[in-house]
């Protein structure tokens, strides 16, 4: 029998975690790095960050909020989002985060 998990997701957009209803009426609330470590205190097994926007607007994933995260957090966290290439994947994972979502 598996463990259960505690998954924190948590959707992000110009750099900051945002909460909306179908990607309509999207509020800020708060620093991606500053939740995922009090997250990662309060006892989640792993984060998710995806970035809303960044495919739609054409651009990668933030390497810097990845690196900041891992220096930050002690449990894997997953990053997808503007990922269109191999070579995008190999340098989030260079970067700190422990997996890759991809779904578009």
């Amino acid at each position: 029998m598996s463990k259960k998990k505690i998954v924190v997701c948590l959707d992000v957009r110009n750099g900051r975690v945002v909460k909306g209803t179908n990607f309509k009426n999207i509020n800020d609330v708060g620093d991606p790095i500053e939740l995922a470590s009090l997250y990662d205190k309060e006892g989640a097994d792993e984060i998710v960050f995806l970035d809303i926007a960044a495919t739609r607007e054409g651009r990668k994933a933030t390497l810097e909020m990845v690196c900041k995260t891992a220096q930050k957090v002690h449990i894997p966290f997953t990053v997808g989002g503007g990922i269109s290439h191999v070579q995008d994947m190999k340098d989030l994972l260079d970067a700190g985060a422990d997996k890759i979502s991809i779904g578009s």
